[in-house]
């Protein structure tokens, strides 16, 4: 099965008269209500602790600083993804070279697999290959490989939104590739906090009849890859000629067939510093 765990906490100081709505809504929505702490490092202690078990020790560290002692509120999200495979990778960990922009090559551990089933297309435009392999419960990875060795995939990025994916798995073709991937294990931190006036997530009466103030915004997400997978590759006779090799920096994503939306964006420019 596919592993989504994910977790999310409103931390708020004692003394703060907060509206009780606002605390059915965090639970209802949740799962969980806002917790009341003091600040400082048994408090950064507690919620990492929290978050650990919440995700099944998956996500470690979240906060890298204590809390601050004046009141505030610190908002908590935390999600955890392992993916399987519809088609299994036959072969795995053995360490193959993966090229580097401006750099010497590198040796990762690669997935690899002859005949295995993907959609694939190649979007002249933004110059890259682009290969479509299917998850299990509906969801699929999209591998937008650049022709060149370039770090440099902005141009790519700025086109990723739904309604570009959605368009591409309509245009793509099925085919049987020898294919190879790095395997992947990725953790991503950031302060979500800058973020928010820009969505429009600035104003905070609702929580509590007093000034509220947003200290911190936390947001740690962690990705894995694995080779096990719900069914073998189709046995043939010889391996399939067409290759599909991702030996180089690329992007990839993750996306809910159903409804289109994206889960996960992500852009690898070398596996070996980011597993995490």
């Amino acid at each position: 099965l596919l592993t989504p765990d994910s977790t999310s906490a409103a931390v708020t100081p004692p003394a703060r008269h907060s509206e009780q709505n606002f605390f059915s809504l965090v639970e209802q929505n949740y799962g969980t209500r806002p917790q009341a702490l003091q600040g400082g490092a048994k408090d950064k202690t507690e919620i990492n602790d929290w978050v650990s078990q919440q995700t099944g020790a998956k996500v470690q560290s979240i906060l890298t600083k204590a809390l601050p002692r004046s009141p505030g509120v610190t908002a908590i999200t935390a999600s955890y993804f392992k993916g399987k495979w519809v088609t299994r990778f036959g072969s795995s960990g053995a360490l193959a070279q993966f090229q580097i922009d401006g750099a010497p090559s590198v040796q990762v551990p690669m997935m690899q697999q002859d005949n295995y089933p993907i959609k694939i297309g190649i979007d002249s435009d933004l110059s890259c290959t682009i290969a479509e392999l299917p998850l299990q419960d509906g969801l699929s990875m999209y591998l937008f490989l650049p022709d060149a060795v370039t770090s440099n995939m902005t141009a790519v990025e700025d086109a990723l939104t739904a309604e570009f994916v959605q368009d591409l798995s309509m245009t793509m073709l099925p085919a049987q590739v020898s294919l190879s991937l790095p395997s992947l294990r990725l953790a991503y931190s950031t302060e979500l906090l800058p973020l928010l006036p820009d969505l429009g997530r600035h104003r905070f009466g609702a929580i509590s009849s007093q000034p509220v103030k947003l200290n911190t915004a936390a947001h740690k997400a962690v990705l894995e890859t694995a080779p096990e997978g719900l069914q073998y590759a189709p046995d043939a006779a010889y391996p399939t000629a067409l290759t599909y090799h991702v030996d180089r920096p690329f992007l990839f994503l993750i996306r809910d067939q159903s409804t289109g939306a994206l889960l996960f964006i992500g852009r690898i420019t070398n596996p070996k510093l980011l597993r995490a």
